[in-house]
């Protein structure tokens, strides 16, 4: 048996959320539309090539990642971390 990823990830819970009328597009809510917006996001609906860009730019620019390893992404303690719940993790694992 398997569990579910909510299971799995219970802090990223619910995250995001489809914005009506818009299908390709999500509407954050707070703990990660701050994030975006931290990275040079504006407005509250995205679509999911443009949540992946600016948490790419928020990994880069707060240097979340190992220098020799650059797929590890170290976000304990930082905004990121507590929104996943994770300490670390790469983005070649996309669980």
């Amino acid at each position: 048996m398997t569990s579910s990823t909510s299971e799995q990830y219970p802090a990223s819970e619910n995250a995001c959320r489809i914005a009506l009328g818009q299908a390709n597009q999500v509407q954050p809510k707070l703990p990660l539309l701050k994030i975006l917006q931290a990275a040079g996001a504006q407005g509250e609906t995205f679509t999911l090539k443009e949540v992946m860009h600016y948490l790419g730019q928020y990994i880069m620019v707060r240097q979340l990642y190992d220098k020799r390893q650059q797929h590890m992404v170290y976000c304990g303690g930082d905004q990121l971390g507590e929104l996943l719940g994770l300490e670390s993790f790469s983005v070649k694992d996309p669980r």
